[in-house]
């Protein structure tokens, strides 16, 4: 039965370390995940930049043509300060000329702001593109490292597997299929007996299962936890 005990052990080893290979392996992807998005963020953020930079060219543009038509308007107020022919009528165009040139200093301040907005815009969609370019470049790198480490895993994972069901083959059915109940509820379903503790649960076991462990004439199981029990050496 020790025998057997030790193969059940080394068949628990086993699937351990086919389950930890699967987990690295799955968790391979994250990386490519989380480097995506990083790219996708620095594109969104790239054509936000762009999307500001336009925005403030056309408000400039239309500062620039609002001041265009409050300077004509001027031109001809001031071409009708020579034919004017009463107070009441020199102090209206007087007001309406001062009027428009408060607009165009008006303008001129929006037109100024929004063109040193489009400047630092520029200058931001530029970065963000270049590290979007770079994000990129870093991305195809990460693939191709997953891509090389997954075909490591699969094969690391495909050896241990057969490993595991030739030592299946071993293993008396009986017991294999008890195991393979416990199993299914405890990642150890069998465990060490230590000081007469078992290392499944820490429970202190019987005299009386400590015998029938040192006969090894059976599986012999944890009153307490259920796990398949074999004695330390």
């Amino acid at each position: 039965m020790r025998e057997t005990l030790e193969k059940l052990l080394a068949l628990q080893e086993l699937n351990k370390e086919i389950e930890q290979a699967c987990g690295d392996r799955d968790k391979l992807s994250i990386d490519v995940r989380n480097q995506a998005r990083k790219l996708e963020r620095k594109r969104r953020q790239a054509r936000e930049a762009h999307d500001k930079r336009m925005e403030n060219a056309k408000g400039a543009d239309a500062a620039q043509l609002n001041i265009e038509q409050a300077e004509q308007e001027i031109e001809r107020l001031v071409m009708q300060l020579n034919a004017v022919r009463n107070q009441r009528e020199l102090d209206t165009i007087q007001n309406t000329i001062r009027s428009r040139q408060a607009d165009i200093s008006r303008w001129e301040d929006e037109a100024l702001t929004a063109l040193q907005a489009v400047d630092e815009l520029r200058q931001e969609e530029e970065q963000l593109n270049r590290e979007a370019e770079e994000a990129e470049k870093e991305l195809e790198r990460i693939k191709e490292h997953v891509a090389e480490a997954t075909r490591q895993y699969e094969q690391r994972i495909e050896e241990l597997t057969e490993q595991r069901d030739r030592l299946r083959d071993e293993i008396p059915p009986e017991v294999l299929s008890s195991y393979d109940r416990l199993a299914a509820r405890h990642s150890n379903a069998l465990a060490r007996v230590k000081g007469r503790v078992c290392r499944g649960c820490f429970t202190r076991i019987t005299k009386q299962t400590e015998n029938l462990l040192m006969r090894d004439k059976k599986v012999v199981y944890c009153h307490s936890c259920g796990r398949m029990l074999m004695l330390a050496e």
